[in-house]
Formats: C-alpha cells, structure tokens, sequence
C-alpha cells in the first residue's frame, strides 16, 4: 500500500515538473517567436534583439543587443523611446501584468551600457479615481549608461554620460507633501548630470560619484532656466530668485525615505550664494503643508560668498568669505508647530568683507565676524552715510539725525535665547563697544518732527519681549553731536573723547520679578580737553519715566565751549571754567535741579548775529558784571526746565545745562544792565562836565 502511494505520489509530482518544464519550453519559445509580433502589435514600440532568455519558474528575462524605436513619435499621449543597449536583466517579472496592462513590476532589473534617448507622455487631466502606477521595481542598477529624458515639449528634464547606479529597495510615492521616493542604499557614478528641479531650475553637476557611503557632487549648481525679469512675471508667488554654485558638496550616510531626509556629515566647499528679490509682494498661493522631516549631525560651509540682489540688480547685502557649521539641526512636524521651526544643538558662522545697503541713507560694513549660539565679534564696523549733510537736510521731510558711526570692534558674550509664548526671551552677560567714533548731525533747518522723542526707560518699555543685559561696556571711543540752525554761521558742536560708560542691567521691563533698575556712569574728557564724569540713572518699571543725572567738569578752557555756545547764544568766551557741577532730577515733563560754575580770568563777548563781529561797548559792560574769578558767585543756582517732547533726553539735558550758564554767566538781567549803562552814560558825562569846568579856570587864571 505504501509502495502504491509513493509511486503515485512521484508520477503525480513529476508530472507536474514536467508540465512546468513543457511550459517554460512553451512559454520560451512562444516568447521567442511570438513575442516579436506581440510587441510590434501590441506596443507603440519598434524592438529588436540578438538574444532572448526566459525563465517562467523565476519569472526572469535576459536579452541583449536590444534597440528600441517609437513607431508615431509625434504621438504625445504616449512615451517616446529611442536607442540601444547592450543588455537586460528582469528578474521576478509579473508576466500577466506586463502582457494585459503593459505594467512593469519586477524585483529587480539592469541595463546594460544602454543608450537612451527618453520623451515622456502628456500629462492627463486630473481624474478622481488615480491611476495606477506603472511600474513597480524594488531594485535598479544601471551599467555605463548615457541617458536623456525630456517632457512632452521637448524641455530637458535628465541626462547623464556614464551613468552607473545601483539603488536597492526603491518605493514610490504619490504624496506631494513627502519625498516622491524612499530607498535603502545606492550607489551612484555620473558625469554631465542634469535634471530639471522645477520650472524655475535645474541641478547641473559635471560628477557625482559615491564612495564608502559618502555621496560627492562636483561642480554643484542650482540654476535659474531665465533671467530674474521673466522669472518675476511667470513666478509670482515666489519672492526670491536663487543662483547657487559650489566646487563640490558632499554628505556622509545619506537616508532616504518617504517623509525623512537626514545625513550624518555634510560639506560644502566654494559654494557662492547669489538670491535676488522681488520688489513687490508675492501671490499667496495654496501649497499644502510639507510632512518632511530633516535631520543631521553636522554640516559645514567652506570658504563661501554670499549675494542678496536687489531686483535693479543691486547689491543690498555681501559678503566676500565665509565659514559655517551647524550642528544637530532637526526640523520635523513637532518643531514646525514652534516659532522657530527647527532646532539644534551648535552653530558657527564666521566671515570678512561684510557689506549691506541699509536703506536710503546708509551703508553697513565689517571688516570681519565670528558668531556662535553664545558669542559674536564684530570688528571693524561701519555704519556710512551715502549722502553728504547738504544732500541729506534737502531730502528729509523733517529734522532728522544723520549717522556717521564706526567701531574697532563690537563684542557680545553670554548670549542665551529662548522662545515662549511664541516671544523671544534674550538674556545677554556682557556688550563690549571698543573705539567707537560717533558723529550725530541734525540740521534745524527742516520743519520740526512732531512726533515724540521717548525716554530711554519708555523707549526699552516698548520692546515686546524680555531683554536684559547685565552690562553694557563703552570703551575709549568719541562722541560728536552737532547741530545746525536757519540763522547760526557753521553748526554748534559738543565733543566727548576717552568716552567710557559702563551700564547695568539694562532691560525692557518684561521679566517678572526682575530687577529693572538702569544704573549708568560715564567717564570722559569734555571738548577734548575737560575731564567729566556723570552718574546717570532710571527705572523701566517707571511709568512716570523718572531719572536722575549728575555729574562735573574740570579745568574747561571757555575757548573750547565756543564752537557750541557761539551758533546759539551769540556770545564767545575766554579764560577757565575751573568746575562745573550739576545735579539734576526728572520725568517725561520737566528736570530741575542744582548747577554750580567756577571760574578763572573769564571774560565774555558779545557777537552780532548777521556780521558775528564782537559788540564792543554791550562787552565791556558785561564784564564790568561778569567778574574775572568767582569767589563772590552763588554756591550754586536752581535750573528748572520743561521738556519739549519732540526733542530728546539729551537735548532736555543740554536745556539745563544752557540755563545754569545763563543764570550764572551769559545771561544779564536786562535792567541790571541798563542800569549800568546808565551808570556809565553818567560817569562819562560827569567826567566831560568836569574836564570842560577844569578848562575853563585855568583860561580864566591866564587871562
């Protein structure tokens, strides 16, 4: 019985192999003389091969010596193929799918020195139900291939020369919110690789090889397909125009899948950047929200410029060289729903010969820079006018300061930032400013700005997020303010040199509990030649803007307070002002206070507002009041001024500064001084009086 069962069981299986066999021979030699005619009936294609090999147990194909021909290559509802190959490889090809729906779906296939020249298919309108994909292969590899596809209109989408690539594992995606492809590995040698990024690019490189994991590009270029003035009027809903090149980039473990992109290393070496923007507002358009994820360990810029263009063609930003790292960047769907839509853990950015058009009026400029995620080091700074002073007071609407602003160098350490509640929060240890030289010029001559000039505590108020910087260092610099009036001959002029401020906690009144208080002391030498130290402070939490400045000047020459007190007083001055003391307290309304001078051999003249010659006689009678030295002066006089909102804190300063110096010495109670010209009128009359009797006797006595 046992015997029966396994001799039924061996006709029975090698029937069935046999069957198979007969089938394979079938189906082979069907395929070898049917299938010419099949493809000649059944395809828009003309093939043709030397050899032909099938194996139906594996569902493999094998031929070689392969040419392919479009029968109606005007026909643009299907795709157009033209060329040769030396060999081809399917294996575990889907016969029925392949034959009934002309669907390829394989495991894997490879193409042997193949010699393409690809057109692609119309595309067709958009219908509800999606079409299949048509071909399903896991794994491609290509062998010394030389490739060219291009769209239905004949526009270049891909070509390649020597093109071998091996790529395992590859799916499609039909999502446009992800990759369109993920895949586990490949390996890739091309020279002369083009591909068509969008309507507005193309990604040219002369070599791209992987060695080791590591994927290089050479000669890197993402090129605009026309000039920025047809780009403007196709693309509208775009703002930026960009023009990338770089002698080579490359990435270290490079991942690719469906809705993630990431890479342990990246480098890119000698890349210029060069984007060019629109003027206009861009088009809003209706793109759906990206799900791509990226991810990478470190990535490194090297030796790279750097362009922003104006739409005129411009250069509104520059930079010659410069160095980038940025280490642990991750941008995922978790971070996109942040103000910041990414994060990482380091960054680097380090470069020279900065440059940036700053408007209408100025130009920025750095020699050299280093900033980290802590520290940034600016030197050589440059803040430049692009106008002259004449040029500027015509084109203002209205009285306006002009700049003229340089730093040896500009240093910030500490540096710690945060985002909550969808605000920044900016915490920095220290501001270092070494050498700055400042000149601020303001011209009276434009209509007056009516708009409020806040007070520093008000003006830190109104920054809308936590800011605060423990100390704020201003060393060994110059400041210049001149200020120009309709009837003053040349601009007044106030000097600070060897200027050190230090300032403390400096904020914006926006961290809870913090202490707020802005404690400042200014050391320098006035006009250049006085040493002058001032004590400033206030309180942003101040609603009423309160503050304090006090401070005195030594051993001033009155020669040197001439350039400022000579356009707006008309009065010039000689001899010492030996101390000048003040001490004064206010708000957003008026300041008032104590001023005390003391002088030396001072004499004061008067000066005709149209010629600017000295007044003589009204001269000689204020000194008869202004004494030479001042122990006989008032140990101090009351200053009380109100503050013109559409002035500055400083000009409200300077306000009282003028009004301790009228009170003390330019400015004579008009009837005290009648009354000692009066006095001198009567002297001199007496005199003559007196002269004339004296003559008259000693006529008389020779007669």
């Amino acid at each position: 019985m046992i015997k029966k069962l396994l001799k039924i069981t061996a006709i029975v299986l090698g029937s069935v192999l046999i069957l198979i066999v007969l089938l394979n021979i079938g189906f082979s030699l069907w395929l070898k003389y049917k299938l010419p005619d099949y493809l000649k009936t059944k395809t828009p294609y003309e093939i043709t091969y030397q050899s032909l090999n099938v194996e139906i147990l594996t569902g493999s194909i094998s031929a070689n010596q392969i040419k392919i021909k479009t029968k109606q290559p005007d026909n643009l509802e299907s795709v157009v193929l033209d060329g040769d190959l030396d060999g081809l490889n399917i294996s575990r090809l889907g016969m029925i799918g392949f034959l009934r729906n002309n669907q390829i779906e394989a495991n894997s296939i490879k193409l042997i020195n193949p010699n393409l020249k690809v057109r692609l298919s119309k595309p067709k309108a958009k219908k509800i139900a999606k079409e299949a994909t048509p071909f399903f292969i896991k794994n491609i590899e290509i062998e010394n291939g030389n490739i060219d596809i291009e769209q239905f209109n004949n526009v270049k989408y891909f070509s390649s020369r020597k093109l071998n690539l091996n790529v395992k594992n590859l799916s499609l995606n039909d999502n446009p919110s992800e990759l369109p492809f993920a895949l586990d590995s490949y390996k890739i040698t091309a020279n002369d690789f083009f591909f068509l990024l969008s309507p507005a690019y193309s990604i040219n490189s002369s070599q791209v090889i992987t060695n080791d994991g590591k994927l290089t590009i050479n000669d890197f270029e993402l090129k605009p397909l026309m000039d920025f003035k047809n780009w403007e009027q196709n693309f509208k809903t775009q703002k930026t125009l960009f023009d990338i090149k770089s002698k080579s980039i490359s990435f270290n473990d490079l991942v690719f899948n469906k809705t993630k992109l990431s890479f342990k290393n990246a480098q890119v070496t000698d890349p210029i950047f060069i984007l060019q923007n629109r003027d206009n507002n861009v088009v809003k358009s209706n793109k759906e929200k990206s799900n791509f994820n990226i991810d990478f360990e470190n990535f490194d810029i090297k030796n790279g410029q750097f362009s922003i263009l104006r739409s005129n063609g411009n250069k509104s930003l520059s930079l010659a060289k410069f160095d980038a790292n940025l280490k642990e960047f991750v941008i995922n769907e978790e971070t996109s729903k942040n103000k910041i839509p990414f994060t990482y853990k380091d960054y680097k950015v380090s470069g020279n010969q900065f440059f940036y058009d700053a408007g209408k009026y100025y130009n920025m400029n750095l020699s050299s820079f280093e900033i980290s995620s802590q520290n940034i080091d600016l030197k050589n700074f440059k803040l430049k006018p692009k106008v002259s002073r004449a040029e500027f007071v015509r084109m203002i609407p209205m009285e306006n300061d002009l700049f003229d602003i340089s730093a040896n160098r500009i240093q910030f350490f500490g540096i710690n930032w945060k985002i909550e509640n969808d605000k920044p929060n900016i915490k920095l240890k220290n501001a270092k400013l070494t050498n700055v030289d400042a000149n601020i010029f303001r011209s009276k001559i434009p209509k007056d700005n009516p708009k409020e000039k806040l007070l520093y505590s008000k003006l830190l108020r109104t920054i809308k997020f936590p800011l605060v910087v423990d100390n704020l260092n201003l060393i060994q610099s110059k400041l210049v303010y001149e200020e120009d009036t309709p009837d003053s001959h040349g601009p007044g002029k106030v000097i600070f040199t060897h200027f050190n401020m230090d300032v403390k906690n400096l904020n914006s009144n926006k961290q809870k509990g913090a202490n707020t208080k802005v404690p400042i002391a200014i050391n320098c030498r006035f006009m250049d030649v006085s040493p002058m130290k001032v004590n400033w402070s206030f309180n942003t939490s101040d609603m009423h803007d309160n503050f304090t400045i006090a401070g005195s000047i030594d051993d001033l020459p009155a020669v040197d307070i001439n350039p400022f007190i000579k356009p707006y007083l008309n009065v010039s001055a000689t001899g010492t002002i030996t101390s000048l003391n003040f001490d004064f307290k206010g708000n957003n309304d008026i300041m008032n206070g104590k001023f005390r001078i003391a002088h030396k051999d001072l004499k004061v003249s008067l000066l005709d507002k149209k010629t600017r010659e000295k007044k003589k006689f009204l001269s000689a009678v204020v000194n008869l009041i202004v004494k030479k030295n001042s122990e006989k002066f008032p140990e101090s006089v009351d200053v009380h001024v109100e503050r013109n909102k559409e002035r500055s804190f400083f000009n409200l300063f300077w306000k009282g500064i003028e009004d301790g110096l009228k009170k003390t010495l330019i400015s004579i109670n008009v009837d005290k001084m009648k009354e000692n010209v009066d006095d001198v009128k009567k002297t001199v009359k007496e005199t003559n009086k007196k002269i004339k009797d004296a003559k008259n006797n000693i006529s008389g006595k020779k007669k």
